[in-house]
């Protein structure tokens, strides 16, 4: 049998996957990884962490499972986007900036004044999570050695390639999101690098996502298990996989990905959206972007409910918790902005809060309002990307959709069906393979591939319950004021 290596590298863990010619999966693993909060909205990790969690999945499919390195005929990614990540082939490995760092929100000011066309130019505004932003701000804090330059990678697949290849590239989703990147012509914008200053970094090779980055190298080879010579595609961050995945390839198609942190999507034609907290992503498919919505407070909230009422992580008996508490959870509403926010609101310092606690406030409550308050977040992006355009479905995909209580809220506030697809937490990893199968001739087309065995696929489907919108519609003009009042204890 012939398999294509499928990797997704998320801020969690680290997923793979083995799909077999007729694509389906025949082996899957998923590795937990750390990261690493500090003072001053520091968000790390370390991407050797990511090396040793892809060597363990090959060891464990070669090993464990016994399949045939040689049965292996490409390798493909999708991984976090919006990281920087430096290559210093001479030295250790420094740890990787993450998207959720805003640590560089001076330096986005600073950026914004230089460029005040910015967005014309790469579809964004600029913000503290953006790449070049941290970049600026690695050079003022004297994190950079004199007179050395840097390679930078701007995806975690992106450092995998590296290791296994010896290339530096990155593809043109993830450099839709870095702010050097020119979003019509999918080409880097080196005269941002020029007049800031910070031309000690060396840009990757910019790529489309079923291109091929290289070969496995004889040492990416020694070290992983795979065989030298093996194709390795460039991939697409994880958006653009994530879009393939919920088979978003027409204009209007809209999906919500639930993972640590999450977002709202559509594909569409438009080269930018004028709303705050957006962002433009070139999409897999030349001719489409992907507008995208992100945000910050998704699956760590329902993590984070779990440990603080419940004290495990118990899943069953969170649903449970829920159930066992009324629809809008007694009038008890949360705020769920507990790392600050980036959509729907943009705001380093937001807090998360609860409001409405009465006499009749039960210990559920608490954990009902926490999964309400997100999915009323989820629900008002949703609106702003969609504006005056009516919507029928949305597909779920990420760890999250596995919450059956979570994917009825959402379809119970939205007043829309949702739709899970089969292996939605693996969706990711399914789609950007879709470019593999066309680049090794074993599909005419990965849209083909998409339609067949993503869209036709068996999947759960949440019909909206209407007198629970009825009562959610309510709640969610009152979720609305929270925010703005909220902000005046803390600004």
């Amino acid at each position: 049998m012939e398999y294509v290596a499928a990797f997704d590298l998320g801020t969690t863990a680290i997923k793979g996957i083995l799909l077999s010619r007729d694509g389906e999966i025949q082996a899957e693993c998923s590795i937990v990884i750390e990261t690493y909060y500090r003072s001053n909205n520091i968000v790390e990790q370390n991407p050797e962490e990511w090396w040793e969690a892809v060597k363990k999945i090959v060891r464990k499919w070669f090993v464990d499972k016994k399949i045939n390195p040689e049965s292996i005929k490409a390798i493909t990614f999708s991984g976090q986007m919006e990281d920087v990540i430096l290559i210093d082939e001479q030295s250790e490995t420094t740890n990787a900036v993450l998207y959720a760092d805003t640590r560089a929100y001076k330096e986005a000011d600073i950026i914004k004044e230089a460029f005040p066309d910015f967005k014309k130019i790469t579809g964004n505004n600029v913000t503290s999570s953006s790449p070049i932003a941290k970049m600026l701000w690695l050079k003022a804090n004297k994190k950079l050695k004199d007179n050395s330059r840097y390679n930078i990678v701007f995806s975690a697949k992106d450092y995998i390639i590296f290791k296994l290849t010896g290339s530096i590239v990155t593809d043109s989703v993830t450099g839709a999101t870095t702010g050097i990147m020119d979003l019509k012509r999918r080409k880097w914008e080196l005269g941002v690098l020029e007049k800031l200053e910070i031309e000690e970094f060396i840009l990757p090779r910019l790529l489309n996502p079923q291109e091929e980055a290289g070969k496995l190298s004889e040492e990416g080879a020694k070290q992983s298990g795979f065989l030298p010579n093996t194709p390795v595609l460039c991939g697409a961050g994880d958006a653009g996989a994530s879009t393939l995945g919920a088979g978003a390839t027409n204009v209007g198609d809209c999906y919500m990905y639930l993972g640590t942190t999450g977002w709202v999507a559509i594909s569409s034609e438009s080269t930018y959206f004028q709303e705050q907290g957006l962002f433009t992503l070139a999409h897999v498919v030349p001719e489409l972007t992907i507008t995208i919505a992100p945000l910050l407070n998704i699956g760590n909230v329902h993590a984070w409910a779990m440990k603080t009422f419940l004290g495990n992580e118990d899943y069953d008996e969170f649903e449970e918790s829920i159930q066992s508490s009324p629809i809008g959870a007694n009038g008890l509403i949360f705020l769920p902005y507990l790392n600050g926010e980036r959509g729907p609101i943009q705001d380093i310092n937001a807090k998360g809060s609860y409001w409405g606690i009465t006499h009749k406030t039960q210990k559920n409550d608490f954990t009902r309002a926490a999964l309400e308050g997100v999915s009323y977040s989820l629900f008002q992006v949703t609106k702003i990307l969609m504006k005056e355009n009516s919507l029928s479905s949305i597909t779920l995909i990420g760890g999250g959709a596995k919450s059956k209580v979570w994917c009825q809220l959402l379809a119970d506030i939205s007043n829309v069906t949702v739709k899970v697809p089969n292996n939605s937490e693996y969706l990711p990893s399914i789609g950007i393979g879709a470019t593999a199968f066309q680049y090794l001739g074993w599909i005419e087309d990965y849209k083909l591939f998409i339609q067949q065995k993503i869209e036709n696929s068996s999947s759960k489907i949440y019909y909206p319950i209407k007198k629970n919108h009825e009562i959610y519609s309510n709640i969610f003009k009152q979720y609305l004021k929270l925010y703005p009042a909220m902000k005046r204890i803390y600004e």
